[in-house]
């Protein structure tokens, strides 16, 4: 269903601008976005879907007050130079997509940030109550990835949450799982992936640590009204001014089926 709130029939510009636009956003959205690779993702909704229902509050006699999660809105604005869209559409002249790519990978980073941190009455994967918690060695030794990871598989077996499991951490970390064993013709990454089946994964998010979690809804999923769209806002002097914009929060279930590695 097409969204008129973003006001794509206002721009004058030709469908196949509008695939360029729209196919660069995902690509450099793909590039950053770690959150949704882990999660399930329940949507997208629509832009008019504001907030969660949550569960109303066990009262007696008082009116009961319905509870709610609001999602958030992420948007940032860029702007192309008309003479450049009109050679793309005559003389296919490709334009300059810099400004797309960069409010496009904004857009991400915000998004994987509020995945992980949360905002507001929100809970993140970091930030939920009750979460399991691994202290982490400093992994100069070959193998010392692999020992924490199976504590922190064996504390979230001990609470109940018996996998599958996928496995979040910073860049520092995960680049250093490329190293080979000295025996045998593998990685530490491809050990590590038997144990996290659902995944490993560079996290730009995790400034250290990572984090290990049951996979599954029932745990944890990110509920998607508006996903990432290209709108039009109107003319600037000679530039045209559009917005990337979405709205999504994470929904915590179970932050007992998330272990956090600490460094």
């Amino acid at each position: 269903m097409k969204n008129k709130y973003l006001s794509r029939d206002d721009a004058p510009i030709e469908d196949k601008t509008w695939d360029i636009l729209d196919k660069t956003v995902v690509e450099a959205a793909k590039g950053v976005l770690t959150g949704r690779r882990m999660l399930h993702v329940d949507g997208p909704h629509g832009l008019g879907m504001k907030a969660v229902a949550l569960g109303d509050p066990e009262q007696v006699s008082a009116p009961i007050t319905s509870r709610v999660l609001p999602l958030v809105l992420i948007s940032r604005n860029f702007a192309l130079g008309k003479r450049d869209l009109a050679a793309f559409e005559r003389d296919g002249m490709l334009f300059d997509t810099r400004p797309l790519i960069a409010a496009a990978v904004e857009c991400a980073e915000l998004e994987d940030n509020l995945v992980f941190r949360g905002a507001d009455d929100a809970m993140g994967l970091l930030t939920g109550e009750g979460s399991q918690r691994v202290q982490l060695t400093p992994w100069t030794e070959t193998g010392a990835a692999a020992e924490d990871i199976i504590k922190a598989l064996t504390t979230l077996d001990s609470a109940g949450f018996h996998g599958p499991y996928c496995l979040a951490l910073s860049p520092a970390r995960y680049n250093l799982l490329l190293r080979r064993y000295p025996t045998g013709n593998f990685s530490e990454l491809e050990h590590i992936k038997t144990m996290a089946m659902e995944g490993v994964f560079k996290a730009p998010a995790l400034e250290s640590g990572g984090i290990v979690l049951a996979s599954g809804r029932q745990v944890a999923s990110i509920v998607l009204g508006q996903d990432l769209t290209v709108g039009f806002i109107g003319p600037v002097g000679e530039r045209l001014e559009f917005s990337i914009s979405e709205s999504l929060v994470p929904f915590i279930l179970q932050p007992e089926g998330i272990c956090l590695l600490e460094a």
